[in-house]
């Protein structure tokens, strides 16, 4: 009777371990008949789908769901208990008492009798909403990575490639096989984002400017690009990411826009705003040699565009500066400083002898006369000059000793030069 008693008293201790195991865990464990019904159903069906486990014995799961989603689970369940298979990780969409949708991972055993049929399943149903929902962002970020024009790939923190979206490997005009060789990784990865972009990402979380990639082709794009390093738990850096914009139309636009505001665009000439650049920096960093500044005018060009119209000064104009540009240096700068007047700087002058030497070298060029349109058109010009820094420390003092010297040669006969 005592050991009768000791297994009785074993088993309830078993099956309150059990209770307590059954009650404790956060997953939904259930037991339904061969017709689907709800037979048991543990505590936590509350923080899952918000019922009591009093009101959902004696329904059936697809009672739970959508009637479409009842629909599409009914023909599973019904396949599983004719053949007695094992429900495993079914995942399927519960609708919570409150209305929202709630994604369940149903596993389950089929209950055998003594006479080998199936009455009936005990299982398990896991919430699986939020980790659904995570892998619903992570594709669809995935999905806009693919499908994205940027250039996107993953490195690891040596710079090895280890991903890249469609347009990097159209870009690097490679497949998906060939993305992570090495030979791809170092058309690409230039010293300034290897000792630079890399490092400073690494050691701040982030990097961002301005460098170029090379295609398969070896042309060069220019990109703006951002590389992020991304940390473990422990912060220690697992890996980096890199998106590059292709900035080629920026830049062109850019240069476009530099043109315009440093080209005269009738000559192509530099403008008086890139003179007054040049020549502010040439002054500042010029220590050694001198500088000349030769203020040109063109001699009666006022009577010729007068008269014979502004087409005709025009061409004058276009031939003046394919003129001076072939009578000076390389090195020496031309630009239209406005209207009918030219202004020519000379860097690393030795003496004031040749600044002259190259002043009259100048006038020779304009003694033979321009030729346009079956006529002969004889242009000569006067020129002033001024030398940094004997005649002044500042770009507004010397052009204005070239302006002023350049007048004294119109007033005495044209077609010459003078230092006033």
């Amino acid at each position: 009777m005592e050991e009768h008693m000791n297994d009785k008293d074993q088993t309830r201790t078993n099956e309150e371990r059990f209770r307590l195991l059954v009650e404790h865990v956060s997953d939904w464990i259930w037991e339904v008949d061969e017709n689907g019904i709800y037979t048991y159903a543990s505590p936590q069906i509350k923080d899952i789908l918000g019922y009591s486990p009093e009101e959902v014995i004696g329904k059936t799961p697809f009672h739970l769901m959508e009637p479409l989603e009842g629909k599409r689970i009914a023909p599973i369940f019904e396949y599983h208990v004719a053949n007695k298979l094992p429900i495993k990780s079914l995942e399927n969409i519960n609708l919570h008492r409150d209305g929202f949708e709630v994604i369940l991972e149903t596993s389950g055993s089929p209950i055998i009798n003594a006479d080998g049929k199936c009455i009936g399943y005990r299982g398990i149903d896991r919430d699986i909403t939020l980790r659904k929902q995570q892998e619903r962002r992570q594709q669809q970020l995935l999905d806009i990575i693919e499908a994205s024009p940027d250039f996107i790939a993953t490195l690891d923190t040596a710079g090895n490639s280890l991903y890249y979206n469609p347009a990097a490997r159209k870009m690097l005009g490679v497949n998906q096989q060939e993305s992570t060789g090495d030979q791809v990784t170092q058309r690409w990865i230039t010293d300034k984002i290897k000792t630079v972009g890399i490092s400073t990402a690494i050691e701040k979380g982030h990097w961002k400017g301005e460098t170029t990639i090379l295609k398969e082709d070896g042309a060069k794009i220019p990109v703006s690009q951002m590389i992020v390093a991304h940390k473990s738990e422990n912060g220690d850096v697992e890996f980096l990411s890199t998106i590059a914009h292709d900035i080629t139309e920026r830049k062109e636009l850019e240069k476009v826009v530099y043109y315009q505001a440093h080209y005269d665009p009738l000559t192509n000439l530099p403008n008086r705003r890139f003179l007054i650049n040049k020549l502010s920096k040439l002054i500042e960093n010029q220590t050694k040699h001198k500088v000349a500044v030769l203020f040109m005018d063109l001699d009666n060009f006022k009577e010729i565009n007068d008269n014979l119209g502004h087409e005709i000064g025009d061409k004058l104009l276009k031939m003046t500066a394919d003129r001076l540009k072939s009578g000076v240096n390389e090195a020496d700068f031309v630009c239209r400083y406005g209207g009918d007047e030219f202004i020519l700087m000379l860097e690393n002058i030795q003496s004031n002898v040749e600044v002259e030497e190259r002043a009259e070298r100048i006038i020779e060029t304009f003694q033979e006369p321009f030729q346009f349109d079956g006529i002969s058109w004889k242009i000569s010009g006067s020129i002033g000059i001024s030398i940094f820094p004997d005649d002044g420390a500042d770009l507004a003092a010397l052009i204005q000793k070239a302006d002023n010297a350049m007048y004294q040669i119109k007033r005495t006969g044209k077609n010459n030069f003078s230092r006033e």
